[in-house]
Formats: structure tokens, C-alpha cells, sequence
């Protein structure tokens, strides 16, 4: 049971990327902007994240 939750949640995970993959690329944003992007989301994740396991959650 747990297997299979696992592969669904990969498969889940994986197309999720793809969709924002392409989603990112049809913006015909240049590198340097989609780096300060990737860079800006990361900050907010981990951000939202250390503060959620600080909370108990």
C-alpha cells in the first residue's frame, strides 16, 4: 500500500514539474529572470517551511 502511494505521489510530482516547466518556458523569460525566479520561490518555500516546523505543525 505504501508502495503505491509513493509511485502515485512520483508520478503526481512529475507531471506537476512538467506542467510548470512549460508554463515557465512560454513566458520567453530570459535565464537570468528565471533564475531570480527559482531563486525567490525557493526563499518563500523554505521560508514558510522553517517557520511551520518552528510552529509544530
Amino acid at each position: 500500500m505504501m508502495l503505491g502511494t509513493i509511485a502515485v505521489s512520483l508520478v503526481a510530482m512529475s507531471g506537476w514539474l512538467l506542467l510548470n516547466y512549460r508554463a515557465l518556458q512560454s513566458h520567453g523569460l530570459s535565464f537570468e529572470q528565471k533564475a531570480a525566479m527559482a531563486v525567490g520561490w525557493a526563499v518563500i518555500i523554505l521560508g514558510l517551511a522553517f517557520v511551520l516546523t518552528r510552529m509544530g505543525y
